[in-house]
């Protein structure tokens, strides 16, 4: 996963216009690209000048070799030959600034995965911008590496249902995920995103359950409870059988080699009986604390949303329930667990209950489960979204968490355990809800992510549907 993103970079300018001879104070090529690796460190840039004899057939005929290699392609200076920008990689085209502007930004718009920069390579502009276009260029050069490393992750998904995303597109009952679909969804995960996704059968993991060492688990559990502020209404007994789980889903992990797991177990022998339920929520929590993902119910369409967002941000994401509430006007986003690091590196108190889904909970016995409820930031800027990755589509809104206590009573006790409030426009995202076309659930990840994701999607071929906007 520490490979570099390859990224073919070609020079078709000296980095200024006009006659005459470069001005004193230009950045050569050589000299900008020094700058591009230096601060882009984990990009491999491979550089072709076509100021210094290197022609454009040569150039595409590298592209078209290198294809299957590279990550993405950097045209700095004008070139009137397109077909150097229109490969079907993500690409940045960068203007000079003070060169003839023969670049065609309305295809860009019209065909896509073209993201534009500018520079001031001659020092005609006040330093403070000069450095913004600079530090402009440098962050959408990390979304080539951001891309990079999706290329690079597999995901495993662990359901005993037989399609993905079974329990999220939950509109007409007659509506049905059609044969093939997980096929036809695996492809389309591959194929726009690189992400691999590997289906494993619960028997592996029943079986991988029965090979963990209990005292491991214990060992878990009691980590667990330490961290926590409170345990409410379920018993260690019940925290040491989501260890068992969360450490089978390790056993798994590691031996496909995944950075992210979609599941939807609920027991650890499949025997349907009640003492044998469990639900994998606060292992999910470790995960996200280890810098990887988890999902909870088997949405690949979230657990692939989340590690895109780790990876841009840093930043694990909340799975939910998305409800709407227009006369507060808020997003009620809520499951049983979120991360408990919330910006990355940080921890904010969490208590451990039953599960609000058992038939059990709250009485203590075997089969209470555990839910966790995290106490998430408020007054923060939080983004809504959610890949949809057969229709090449990014749904996206963004709020500010507020305190659900504040607005309805008896909060805690409400539904699922964790639940983040955030306020929006509501009445303009509950009228592009349709749980048929775009599933009940959705990804949180607090920041302001629009721009960036809006971005990313231009670099994947991917449409945004801004939900809080016309």
């Amino acid at each position: 996963m520490n490979e570099k993103a390859k990224i073919y970079t070609i020079f078709a300018s000296r980095g200024y216009g006009g006659a005459g001879g470069p001005p004193e104070r230009l950045i050569s090529n050589d000299q900008l690209l020094r700058r591009l690796e230096e601060r882009c460190g984990g990009v491999d840039f491979i550089s072709r000048d076509l100021t210094k004899g290197f022609d454009v057939q040569s150039a595409l005929n590298e592209l078209e070799d290198l294809r299957g290699e590279l990550d993405g392609v950097l045209i700095i200076g004008v070139t009137r030959e397109y077909r150097l920008i229109f490969t079907g990689l993500p690409t940045i085209v960068v203007y000079n600034l003070f060169e003839f502007m023969n670049i065609p930004y309305e295809l860009f718009i019209e065909r896509g995965r073209v993201l534009t920069a500018t520079l001031d390579r001659i020092g005609t502009t006040s330093p403070s911008i000069s450095s913004a276009m600079f530090d402009d260029l440098v962050d959408k050069i990390d979304l080539i590496r951001v891309l990079s490393r999706m290329r690079r992750s597999t995901m495993i998904s662990i359901s005993p249902y037989k399609y993905f995303h079974a329990v999220d597109y939950q509109g007409d009952i007659h509506d049905q995920l059609p044969e093939g679909y997980n096929e036809a969804y695996t492809e389309a995960l591959r194929e726009s995103l690189g992400v691999k996704l590997i289906r494993v059968e619960p028997a592996e993991f029943y079986d991988a359950v029965r090979e963990v060492d209990e005292r491991d688990a214990e060992g878990i559990a009691k980590m667990w409870i330490g961290e926590a502020k409170e345990v409410k209404d379920t018993t260690e007994e019940e925290v040491v059988k989501a260890a068992k789980m969360y450490l089978a889903f390790e056993t798994l992990r590691r031996r496909y080699g995944a950075v992210a797991i979609s599941t939807h177990m609920r027991s650890l022998t499949g025997s349907g009986k009640v003492e044998d339920m469990a639900w994998p929520g606060i292992g999910i929590i470790e995960f996200q604390k280890r810098g990887l993902v988890g999902v909870c119910q088997d949405y690949p369409n979230i657990a692939a949303t989340h590690l895109l967002g780790l990876y841009a941000t840093g930043r694990p994401s909340m799975l939910g329930d998305l409800m709407v509430d227009t006369f507060n006007g808020v997003d009620i986003i809520l499951h049983c667990g979120a991360p408990i690091n919330p910006h990355g590196n940080d921890r904010v108190p969490y208590t451990i209950w039953s599960h609000a889904q058992s038939p059990v909970r709250g009485t203590g016995k075997p089969g209470s489960g555990t839910g966790v409820q995290v106490d998430l930031p408020v007054d923060e800027p939080v983004t809504v979204w959610k890949l949809d990755v057969l229709n090449r589509r990014i749904l996206l809104h963004t709020g500010i968490s507020v305190d659900g206590r504040s607005l309805y009573r008896g909060f805690d006790e409400l539904m699922c355990r964790t639940k983040l409030v955030v306020k929006v426009e509501a009445e303009k995202v509950q009228s592009r809800f349709c749980p048929g076309r775009y599933g009940i659930h959705r990804a949180a990840t607090f920041g302001d992510l629009r721009d960036k994701v809006k971005k990313i999607a231009t670099l994947i071929g991917f449409k945004v549907i801004e939900e809080d906007r016309s």
